[in-house]
C-alpha cells in the first residue's frame, strides 16, 4: 500500500501483529485521529469514521448499543457507507482506555500493571483467531487517538455479520427441534476443538458471543475478543469453555442436575480425551457448569494457578454466589428452568449417541 504517514510517533515502538499486517499511522483529516489499514479498499469506511468523530456526521452511521461509565465508555455502530447500500457494512467497536491501559495499548503488552484489554490486545486476538481458526472475524482497520503520546480512545473497525443470530437466540427458537439443537452443539464442538488446536482460551466465550449464519454450512464466528489467553494448558481451557457455556445455556442456574455436570464430563472428554490434565480439569467442570464465573472473580488466574483445589475453589464460588445481587442470579420460574435443563441434558445426550 502506498498510503503513508511519516513523522507521527516516530521511535515509538509498536507491536509488530500491527505494523506487519497494516499500513499507517495515518492521518485522514484534523480530527486528531490516526488510522492503521489492511489494504486500501479499507479507506473509505475508515474515512467515513474519522468524518464521524470528527464532525458527528451520521451519515451511513447507525448506534447499535452504548455503555458509558466513569472514565470508561463503549460504543457500538453499524457502518454503511452511503455509496454501497446494499452491502453488509461494517462493525465498529469505539473504546476509551484508563489512564492505566494506555502504555500496554501502545505497545501491545497485556498485564495486569498495564492492563490486560485495550483495543489493541482485541486486535491482536482477533488476528490470531481469523488466522487459525475458521471462527474468526477479519479486521479492515484500527484507529487510534493519542493523549500525551498515549492512546487515549481506539476503534476496531471489522466485518458486519448481517443476518447472522446469537449462538443463544438459535437454541431458544428451536427448543422442540432435536435435529437443529444437534447440529448446533456439533458446531460448538468444532469451535472448541478448533480453539484448542489453536492454542486459544477465550476468556468470555458465552452463547451470546458465538455467532450462527444463516447458512446452516457455515462456520460459527466468535466475536468480543478482548479477554484471551495464548498459553493456557488446552484441557484447562476446554474446561472453562465448556463450563461457562454451558452455565449460561442453562440459565445460570447454581444449583444444576449431576446430569448436566456427567454430559458436560463426557464432551469434556471427547475434546481433551488424549491431555495430560483432563483429570484436573474434568474436578473443574462441574464447579464452572454450577456457578457463576463473572467479575470478582478471575478466570485467568484460574488458568494460571498450578494444582486445582476444587474444594477451596467451591468455597470461594459460592461466597461469590450469596454476595451476587439477584439481578445477577439465575431468573425465571424453577419449573420452567428445570424443563429447559432436562432439554439441554437430552440434547447433548442424543448429540453424543448420534454418529455425525
Amino acid at each position: 500500500m502506498r498510503l503513508h504517514a511519516e513523522g507521527f510517533a516516530a521511535g515509538w515502538p509498536r507491536p509488530r501483529f500491527l505494523t506487519a499486517r497494516f499500513a499507517g499511522p495515518l492521518a485522514f483529516s484534523g480530527s486528531g485521529w490516526r488510522w492503521w489499514l489492511a489494504d486500501e479498499d479499507a479507506q473509505i469506511p475508515a474515512r467515513l469514521f474519522d468524518r464521524f468523530l470528527r464532525e458527528g456526521d451520521p451519515a451511513g452511521i447507525t448506534l447499535l448499543r452504548e455503555r458509558a461509565e466513569k472514565d470508561k465508555s463503549r460504543r457500538i455502530y453499524r457502518l454503511v457507507p452511503p455509496e454501497q447500500p446494499d452491502a453488509p457494512g461494517y462493525f465498529v467497536k469505539q473504546m476509551s482506555l484508563i489512564p492505566r491501559k494506555r502504555l500496554g495499548a501502545l505497545l501491545g503488552c497485556s498485564s495486569p500493571l498495564v492492563g490486560m484489554s485495550h483495543g489493541t490486545a482485541e486486535l491482536a486476538h482477533n488476528l490470531a483467531l481469523d488466522e487459525r481458526t475458521a471462527h474468526g472475524v477479519r479486521t479492515f482497520a484500527f484507529g487510534e487517538y493519542f493523549r500525551c503520546g498515549l492512546p487515549a480512545r481506539q476503534v476496531l473497525l471489522q466485518e458486519y455479520l448481517a443476518g447472522w443470530q446469537a449462538f443463544s437466540d438459535v437454541w431458544r427458537q428451536h427448543e422442540d427441534d432435536a435435529a437443529c439443537r444437534r447440529a448446533l452443539l456439533w458446531q460448538l464442538m468444532d469451535v472448541l476443538a478448533a480453539l484448542r488446536e489453536a492454542g486459544i482460551c477465550h476468556l468470555d466465550l458465552h452463547p451470546g458471543n458465538l455467532m450462527v449464519s444463516p447458512d446452516p454450512r457455515a462456520p460459527l464466528r466468535v466475536i468480543d475478543c478482548g479477554q484471551m489467553c495464548m498459553d493456557a494448558d488446552p484441557a484447562v481451557s476446554a474446561a472453562l469453555h465448556l463450563g461457562v457455556f454451558l452455565h449460561e445455556l442453562n440459565g445460570k442456574r447454581t444449583a444444576p442436575s449431576p446430569r448436566l455436570a456427567q454430559v458436560a464430563c463426557r464432551l469434556l472428554q471427547r475434546l481433551a480425551g488424549s491431555d495430560a490434565g483432563l483429570d484436573g480439569a474434568g474436578r473443574l467442570l462441574p464447579l464452572l457448569v454450577g456457578y457463576s464465573t463473572k467479575k470478582p472473580f478471575s478466570r485467568r488466574r484460574l488458568l494460571g494457578r498450578d494444582g486445582l483445589d476444587p474444594v477451596a475453589l467451591e468455597r470461594r464460588l459460592q461466597k461469590l454466589a450469596q454476595e451476587r445481587p439477584p439481578s445477577h442470579r439465575a431468573s425465571g420460574a424453577p419449573a420452567l428452568g428445570e424443563q429447559r435443563e432436562r432439554r439441554l441434558i437430552a440434547s447433548i445426550e442424543d448429540m453424543l449417541a448420534t454418529p455425525r
